[in-house]
């Protein structure tokens, strides 16, 4: 419904209706219509947490990032229906109200604390450790940047988008005159 009337124009009660719930259900299940979309993205960061937990362990930590990435953005598409234009709309218009902002950010703050234990895993190393946390916020981040930017350019395929964010992340780039 945002990506068709867009957010503003998209009210609790026409989103209730359009699932077939009363509005106190709607109200059990969200405060506000900003929290429907929260679901969604976290299901979302959540498979690719899951898939990169059951990643060929031969695979080194960006491969098998970007394996599991790609996996879970096939599953959104093709198993649980995401569109790629929806997506975009429901990113862009996150860009634009603090209220979305904070679900979008929020479901990255739950995806950084579920990826901190799949990665001390992966590396051998406690999930407490400062090089843990670090590299989960930084995976995190680039995540949630590079589908940002893939949201508001409206070309170009996430996934590739997301690669790219990761190995600049993982080749130190990021401190490096940009290129």
């Amino acid at each position: 419904m945002f990506a068709e009337r867009g957010f503003d124009d998209t009210t609790v009660e026409d989103i209730a209706d359009a699932a077939g719930m009363a509005l106190r259900t709607f109200y059990r299940y969200f405060r506000s219509k900003e929290e429907t979309v929260a679901p969604v993205l976290s299901a979302g960061t959540r498979d690719w947490v899951e898939r990169l937990a059951a990643c060929d362990p031969g695979l080194g930590l960006l491969a098998a990032m970007d394996t599991s990435y790609r996996a879970a953005m096939r599953h959104a598409r093709e198993v649980d229906g995401v569109d790629d234009a929806q997506l975009r709309v429901v990113l862009r218009t996150a860009d634009g109200h603090p209220a979305l902002r904070a679900v979008w950010l929020g479901v990255h703050h739950e995806c950084e604390q579920r990826l901190r234990p799949v990665i001390a895993a992966r590396v051998g190393m406690g999930a407490d450790e400062l090089a843990v946390h670090l590299a989960a916020g930084a995976a995190n981040a680039a995540v949630r940047i590079a589908m940002q930017r893939w949201a508001v350019a409206g070309v170009g395929v996430a996934a590739d988008c997301v690669a790219d964010a990761l190995l600049r992340v993982a080749d130190g780039g990021l401190l490096r005159e940009v290129r």
